[in-house]
């Protein structure tokens, strides 16, 4: 059996990856499942709840010894299910410059800098001939236009827009669907507030230095802020606190007008990003000309790695 997983409470590229490459390597006669780990998002949900099709398990406990792994959408060891033993991952896709391959000894990587994930995935179809079912198709057509915030992301390159004009072929969508999409994940209160940020919280050790980085993906970004008023920096505070950091950052991104929000609660780590990525007036509130992801800040925080 060939399980196929991403991080601990994936958003809704790993939750495709999983779900279309599981029905990838069955349609190819490999017996295969998808299985997750930790919470939905609010993303997931509507797909899930859009298709009425969710062919991931929730997995709890150890797996059988001889199961073999197929990890998408991320390469971190400390973000995959902790059963699942590195050496029996066989393979591995994801899309960001960050990498521990050698962490996996007998895995077969594509590590490719498009968009999304879902873009690997959806050329493994291309190049084996395979038609996807239309929820497949539906799940990482979302993916993509996600996580390249529709096209206006900076990461997104022309596979990711061959991708999504490919799976246009096998589904039928309304033409409301993305705008639909992108509000369901934006219910975002001051009484939700903590536990959105914290299940994509990411944290990252730069020598003995602890970084964390909450990220929000949402409509009307401003206006948001503006209302969860004193709470966001509560929040900030209390996951600065629970989790031992040195530094904590926020980025906020505006998924219809594109750009960003930062915030910061102390002046260590006003000054850390400010340095990193070389915004001389960087300060609570500053607004960005076009999204910057988390995953672009990671490699600059890289560089500065022995001097914060």
């Amino acid at each position: 059996m060939i399980v196929v997983a991403s991080y601990n409470s994936p958003d809704i590229d790993g939750i495709a990856c999983s779900i279309a490459y599981a029905e990838l390597l069955n349609k190819l006669k490999e017996k295969a499942e998808a299985t997750y780990f930790g919470m939905l998002g609010l993303e997931d949900e509507f797909v899930k709840k859009y298709t009425n099709y969710f062919p991931i398990k929730k997995h709890e406990g150890k797996y059988e010894a001889n199961t073999q792994f197929v990890i998408v959408d991320t390469t971190d060891p400390n973000g995959i299910e902790p059963s699942i033993p590195p050496e029996n991952i066989i393979e591995i896709f994801d899309h960001r410059q960050q990498v521990f391959l050698e962490k996996y000894i007998n895995a077969k990587a594509k590590i490719e800098l498009v968009g999304s994930c879902a873009t690997l995935i959806t050329e493994e179809f291309k190049k084996n001939k395979v038609e996807p079912s239309e929820n497949a198709a539906i799940y990482l057509y979302s993916a993509i236009i996600s996580n390249t915030v529709n096209f206006k992301n900076l990461v997104t390159t022309q596979r990711d827009k061959d991708a999504v004009n490919w799976l246009k072929n096998f589904m039928s969508l309304p033409d409301d669907y993305v705008k639909t999409m992108f509000n369901s994940k934006s219910n975002v209160t001051s009484g939700n507030l903590y536990e959105v940020i914290d299940q994509d919280f990411a944290i990252k050790n730069y020598g003995n230095k602890s970084v964390g980085i909450a990220q929000i993906e949402i409509t009307d970004l401003e206006a948001r802020i503006a209302k969860w008023g004193e709470k966001l920096p509560e929040v900030l505070n209390r996951l600065k606190k629970e989790n031992h950091l040195d530094y904590i950052f926020f980025t906020g991104i505006d998924i219809f007008e594109g750009f960003n929000i930062f915030y910061m609660i102390d002046e260590e780590s006003r000054k850390l990003f400010t340095k990193a990525l070389e915004i001389p007036d960087l300060k609570s509130g500053y607004k960005t000309k076009e999204i910057i992801m988390r995953k672009q800040i990671g490699p600059k925080l890289e560089k500065l790695a022995g001097s914060f």
